[in-house]
């Protein structure tokens, strides 16, 4: 220890020859003199440069690393000050580049796929990512045709008459044997709100089957209130248990008809004032038109409440296999039976076509793309089915170039 604390030392930068046992203090005063715009960095390679010198002369570091470790090393406030501004330009430039980011993976996401994930594809036949709404492009085959190779041409639209007659001929009792099945119908949204980046939430909706058919679910009873004779008898006509007018109303406020035996107690618009007084009886019942009770075409109304079919559109969640689509939904429902006539199941279709048409915000143009009617999953095949309400340029294309061809 006296050995070294008589050493003498010199230091980069102009510093004089000190002894030890006085560094502490004027090295402090010399570098405050001398060296104003001394950097951390410099200050931290001059210590790397004396703890190794002096390994090399006793293996005596660990004084020297005592002394510079309680040592205060300052650089002016002009430099700390551009320090401060340089983080501070550099954050701001972090944090737009992470919203440019953000944005760019928000239009076109990337979907990274791990190892497991790869595995999963492998096991379901996948090799690579598919789309939920695949192109759609070939041409059609001929209507003389009775085979085709679908590699080669677009799956065919079908009218509903057809695309039911197949059915049957499939589902007869010497092939499936389920003469009586359940028509189903699945049908595709494009979600585009018509803004840039914005996108249509799934939504539930309440459908009325214009015409009735057993599907598990026992049928709703319903009490309407109308003032007009005429509205009166056609909410009768489409099936509610009991209807009326101002008499209904006092007869419930004075305990003669029960509320409990009714599911939906719906009301035209004409008499909504007067049931007032049965705030208090119907309470979570009352009709209101944010609940979709209360309008003016009753046969609608009661259809819809009666017969009607929840329907629940979604967005398929992230699925192993397939890209994400923020634009793609998808609903199904059922329509009727296969022994009905194709004039009710074709009402039905109609009236799930319009009423899911209602939820289109007004610039999307193109909001259902996709009408497919099936039975079950025994028939891997679904046939694809065409009408107005339905965008199908390519579709629509092909038929004014037939007709252009045939004029």
């Amino acid at each position: 220890m006296s050995i070294l604390a008589k050493q003498i030392l010199t230091l980069p930068g102009g510093i004089p020859r000190i002894s030890t046992s006085a560094l502490h203090t004027k090295l402090n005063k010399t570098l405050a003199v001398q060296n104003v715009q001394l950097c951390s960095a410099v200050a931290m390679k001059d210590k790397q440069m004396l703890l190794s010198q002096d390994n090399c002369d006793g293996g005596s570091g660990a004084l020297f690393s005592d002394l510079f470790s309680g040592m205060s090393l300052h650089t002016s406030s002009s430099l700390g000050r551009a320090r401060q501004a340089t983080r501070e330009r550099k954050r701001k430039v972090y944090m737009a580049n992470k919203k440019k980011k953000e944005e760019r993976l928000r239009k076109n996401p990337v979907v990274h796929i791990t190892i497991k994930e790869k595995q999963e594809m492998l096991a379901k036949g996948i090799t690579k990512m598919q789309d939920w709404r695949p192109k759609d492009w070939g041409i059609f085959p001929s209507a003389e045709d009775n085979f085709w190779c679908s590699y080669n041409f677009t799956e065919p639209r079908w009218p509903l008459t057809d695309a039911l007659s197949f059915l049957r001929e499939h589902y007869h009792p010497s092939m499936l044997n389920d003469s009586n099945a359940i028509v189903r119908v699945k049908l595709e949204f494009d979600m585009k709100s018509g803004k840039q980046g914005r996108f249509v939430d799934a939504f539930n909706k309440m459908v009325p089957m214009m015409n009735g058919f057993e599907r598990g679910v026992s049928e709703k009873t319903v009490l309407v209130f109308a003032k007009s004779a005429e509205a009166a008898e056609t909410a009768t006509q489409a099936g509610a248990k009991k209807v009326g007018g101002t008499e209904l109303i006092d007869d419930i406020a004075k305990g003669k008809v029960d509320i409990i035996d009714f599911d939906y107690v719906l009301a035209h618009e004409d008499i909504l004032l007067d049931l007032k007084p049965l705030i208090g009886i119907l309470r979570d019942q009352f009709p209101k038109k944010t609940l979709g009770t209360v309008g003016t075409d009753m046969a609608k109304l009661v259809k819809t409440f009666s017969n009607g079919q929840y329907v629940e559109v979604e967005k398929p969640s992230d699925v192993i296999g397939y890209n994400n689509d923020p634009s793609y939904a998808r609903c199904e429902a059922m329509i009727g039976r296969l022994q009905m006539e194709d004039k009710l199941i074709e009402e039905n279709f109609i009236s799930l076509l319009q009423n899911m048409m209602e939820a289109s915000p007004k610039k999307n143009t193109g909001f259902i793309t996709k009408a497919e009617i099936f039975v079950d999953e025994r028939l891997k095949k679904k046939m694809r089915v065409h009408h107005d309400l339905i965008h199908d340029p390519l579709y629509t294309n092909y038929l004014k170039t037939k007709q252009a061809a045939t004029a």
